[in-house]
């Protein structure tokens, strides 16, 4: 019977002892879990120009995170929201997504976790809020827009080096485009009217007479801002008008066309010397000829000191969103991963080096070797930016909804005042 007693004492203890202890199988230890669980989460790059630096990305991540598994999914470019889409309606959770500032706001406004208490935070102030006013969006990339010029042009044209600082009136832009005229350049300007650059990109900018950009759209769909007496908005169409004139926009005669090929060919080429776009056009402009390219912030009137005459609008144009729908450890994977981003030599790298975008955090000092990203990168330290005023409306609304009549304009078919309805009652509909 002692014996019984003593051999059942026995089992117990090594069952009690193997439900305790245990540092692998089945057995093991939630620490010990936790430590060497596998995750794999999907993360989403919207900008199919650096797929194979993204896939690069992700096994240089992995290396430093040897638990962590990172499907790289790109699309082609400028398909972000499709792609997200499209694994999240085949049955897969989609971690982290590439996608539109203005997404958080709109399409996208219950799909991202708050990222306000994350470290990186420190490094940047172009972190984007969510309709709650929470850091929903982390800065992928910044980009900016202003009027791209030739330097060898511009130089020529002044007599020495051009500082493009020195045009922040109306009057002294239309001085510049009458030296260069004088110069030997027939037509200064060549203006392309693609939908997205004259809506989602020119149009915009009266936003930023605000601190808060958002005051103006709210107060647009609140029907209490009239567009038809505001200085600035009037302002910047004197402005366009000045650019898209006869006398000198090379499309002047007929403004409406698909220009956008042949304006980057003119002024990479130094035929024309000035074009509406953001660095982004660089490789087009590249691809003609070495010149070297810079940014004239677009004048709104005659005020030397107002800042919009002083700064080129830049802000971030893509951002990562974590998924709410993903587990707390693929959340916490997402979170590392971004971090790796900012934080990490070769995330840093990855950024600037291998992606050729300009970064949002001022702890990474490498610099993109294009000049207009260049210039985006200058103006971010010196301060010489205001906000990216595309993202602070509904750019499909702007390229589809309103553009049309902002073309119409252009090409003196439909009034000013009418275009300020036009826009007026597109607002009104989005309360």
């Amino acid at each position: 019977m002692k014996k019984i007693s003593v051999l059942l004492f026995v089992l117990l203890l090594a069952v009690s002892l193997t439900a305790c202890g245990g540092s692998d199988g089945a057995g093991s230890s939630p620490a010990a879990n936790s430590k060497d669980e596998q995750v794999s989460i999907i993360i989403t790059n919207g900008k199919g120009e650096i797929a194979s630096q993204w896939e690069q990305a992700a096994k240089d991540f992995m290396a430093a995170n040897p638990n962590i598994k990172v499907e790289a999914v790109s699309g082609a470019v400028g398909d972000t929201v499709n792609l997200l889409d499209k694994l999240t309606a085949s049955g897969k959770t989609v971690t982290m997504a590439m996608m539109s500032p203005d997404s958080i706001v709109n399409k996208y406004k219950d799909f991202g976790i708050d990222l306000s208490g994350e470290k990186w935070n420190e490094e940047t102030v172009y972190g984007v809020k969510d309709a709650e006013g929470k850091i929903a969006g982390f800065p992928f990339s910044i980009e900016g827009f202003g009027l791209v010029y030739n330097k060898s042009v511009l130089d020529k044209a002044v007599g020495g080096t051009f500082d493009p600082h020195s045009i922040n009136t109306r009057d002294k832009l239309k001085e510049l485009l009458d030296q260069i005229k004088a110069s030997g350049v027939k037509y200064p300007v060549a203006y392309q009217t693609e939908n997205w650059s004259v809506a989602n990109h020119y149009s915009t900018q009266f936003v930023n007479q605000a601190e808060d950009p958002n005051t103006i759209v709210d107060q647009l769909k609140a029907g209490t801002f009239d567009l038809a007496s505001n200085d600035i908005w009037n302002g910047y169409y004197d402005t366009l008008d000045l650019l898209v004139s006869k006398e000198y926009n090379k499309y002047g005669e007929r403004p409406l066309g698909k220009y956008y090929d042949d304006a980057h060919v003119s002024v990479g080429k130094g035929e024309s010397a000035i074009l509406f776009n953001g660095n982004w056009a660089y490789d087009s402009l590249q691809a003609v000829s070495g010149e070297s390219f810079g940014f004239i912030p677009v004048p709104v009137d005659n005020n030397p000191d107002n800042p919009l005459n002083n700064k080129i609008a830049a802000g971030p144009t893509n951002i990562l969103v974590i998924n709410k729908a993903a587990t707390p450890a693929e959340q916490e994977a997402a979170k590392k991963f971004l971090n790796w981003l900012v934080y990490d030599e070769k995330g840093q790298d990855f950024l600037v080096n291998q992606s050729q975008v300009v970064s949002a955090f001022k702890n990474n000092t490498l610099k993109v070797n294009n000049p207009l990203g260049s210039a985006i990168a200058d103006a971010v330290v010196a301060g010489n930016t205001m906000p990216f005023s595309s993202n602070y409306v509904k750019v499909e609304d702007w390229g589809n909804i309103l553009a049309p009549d902002i073309q119409k304009y252009i090409a003196q078919k439909e009034s000013r005042a009418d275009l300020a309805k036009a826009i007026e009652t597109y607002y009104k509909s989005q309360k």
